[in-house]
C-alpha cells in the first residue's frame, strides 16, 4: 500500500528539473549520488481523501535532497517525526533563483494554512 500523499516519479522529476539537477539544501549536483524526494510540508499533517490537502503530493511541496541532507533533515534520521526544516531551508529550490525561492517559501506557507487553518 502506497502512502497518502506519495510522490510519483513525474513530480519527482518536475522538482528535480525546478532545482537544475541540484540538491535543494546543499546544491551539490546529484547525478552521481543517491537523492531522495522530500515532503518541505509533511504528508503526515494532511488528510487522505481530503481534496484541499492534494497538493501535499505535488511539485511544489517536493524537493530533491542528496542522502546526507535529507538524514540532516530529519535530525539524524528521525524520518518519521516528519520535516523538522522549514521551506527557507531549501535555498535551492529553484536552483539559483533567489526570488523563485522567496516567492515558493511565501506559496508553501499560504498553501500550509490551508491545511492547518
Amino acid at each position: 500500500m502506497s502512502r497518502a500523499f506519495g510522490f510519483s516519479t513525474a513530480v519527482r522529476g518536475e522538482a528535480l528539473v525546478r532545482q537544475g539537477g541540484r540538491c535543494a539544501c546543499c546544491g551539490d549536483p546529484l547525478e552521481d549520488q543517491m537523492d531522495h524526494a522530500h515532503h518541505v510540508i509533511p504528508n503526515q499533517s494532511g488528510r487522505a481523501g481530503e481534496a484541499g490537502h492534494a497538493w501535499l503530493a505535488s511539485a511544489d511541496n517536493c524537493v530533491v535532497l542528496c542522502e546526507l541532507c535529507h538524514y540532516r533533515v530529519h535530525e539524524d534520521g528521525r524520518y518519521r517525526a516528519g520535516a523538522v526544516a522549514p521551506p527557507e531551508y531549501f535555498l535551492h529550490s529553484h536552483g539559483d533563483a533567489a526570488r523563485r525561492h522567496q516567492e515558493w517559501v511565501v506559496g508553501l506557507r499560504r498553501a500550509s494554512g490551508s491545511v492547518w487553518g
